[in-house]
């Protein structure tokens, strides 16, 4: 099988075989994800088997098309409401798996979404991969500059 990507090289490329090009971490996690199309009337159910705060990978029995966009609803607690993506876009599909990157979500969102993120990461998934988060340093005589999580 090969994996194609949209804007990237494909993640199964020799060259780049078993590099890891996310821009953040993923926990494992197991989430149930809804997405309805953008453009179209198509509704969707799937899981989430990993999540970051740029993206997460689906499975699920509806083929999605790479490059098609659509809003995603991610249920990371019973008690809670789901935490609304209002866009994502499909980067890969690989048989009834899709790498989805999240395009455009609210700040309150975003918030919700790192802190079950960061709750379901363990020390082993820290280590020796992007960075969880990046956060503004503001501290610095030299004003203010990135900085990433250890």
């Amino acid at each position: 099988m090969e994996r194609r990507r949209v804007g990237k090289q494909a993640a199964n490329d020799s060259k780049i075989q078993g590099t890891d090009l996310r821009g953040a971490q993923r926990a494992s996690v197991e989430v149930v994800a809804r997405f309805s199309a953008t453009d179209r009337f198509q509704l969707g159910n799937g899981m989430a088997p990993n999540l970051s705060e740029t993206g997460c990978k689906i499975c699920c029995t509806e083929t999605l098309s790479i490059g098609s966009t659509w809003a995603l609803y991610l249920t990371i607690s019973e008690t809670s409401r789901p935490v609304l993506i209002s866009e994502v876009r499909v980067v890969w599909a690989e048989e009834k798996e899709y790498g989805i990157e999240f395009l455009r979500v609210t700040a309150r969102e975003l918030t919700r979404l790192r802190h079950f993120i960061w709750e379901h990461m363990n020390r082993s998934t820290l280590g020796g991969g992007p960075p969880l988060f990046t956060l503004v340093d503001h501290s610095s005589p030299q004003g203010s500059h990135l900085t990433s999580l250890p």
